[in-house]
């Protein structure tokens, strides 16, 4: 994502450039085995942000039969 700071409001605007690299490097590192979870800026930002994050790793730690504290 760029920022534009021209007169006015700032805008954003989606990088395609930079999100194909981020593509690339996923597909790169889901080859060499990796599981990949993404959490957005949005997601983390959130006021209910703990508890999100929380649970994502409770079913991450089940999903994989790992006890959760």
């Amino acid at each position: 994502m760029s920022r534009n700071r021209g007169q006015g409001p700032t805008t954003y605007a989606a990088s395609p450039r930079l999100y194909s690299e981020m593509v690339a490097e996923d597909r790169r590192l889901r080859l060499a085995g990796y599981e990949i979870y993404r959490f957005g800026g949005w997601e983390l930002t959130r006021p209910d942000s703990p508890q999100v994050i929380s649970d994502f790793f409770t079913e991450l730690l089940t999903r994989h039969k790992k006890p959760t504290p």
